[in-house]
């Protein structure tokens, strides 16, 4: 089975399976090939210690284009926004008080 790690929340393809990698906490035995999209090393090092198949993605490879603006992101993809942008945070913040550190443009 297909196995893919992504934090995207719609253009789902029905024939695959999907996983939030922030909630990664062991893998799956009935894996043949995974699916990484972002930054995930413990993931990929975790399927590969038992011969799994990986394949590292960038983020706008699984739905087209990676969006771009900060406010319509999931809660990882902000996390890692605000990281990029040197903007520090509580890793365990909601999405509301991530948001109101953005910065007005």
């Amino acid at each position: 089975m297909e196995l893919t790690y992504s934090n995207q929340l719609d253009g789902f393809d029905p024939e695959k399976r999907y996983r939030n990698p922030d909630l990664f906490r062991l893998i799956e035995r009935d894996a043949t090939t995974v699916v990484i999209v972002g930054d995930y090393p413990e993931i990929a090092a975790a399927y590969e210690a038992v011969g799994v198949e990986v394949t590292l993605a960038d983020h706008g490879s699984e739905q087209g284009e990676f969006e771009t603006d900060p406010r319509k992101m999931g809660v990882g993809e902000l996390r890692d926004w605000l990281t990029a942008q040197g903007i520090e945070h509580d890793a365990k913040a909601p999405k509301l008080d991530l948001l109101k550190l953005i910065p007005a443009s």
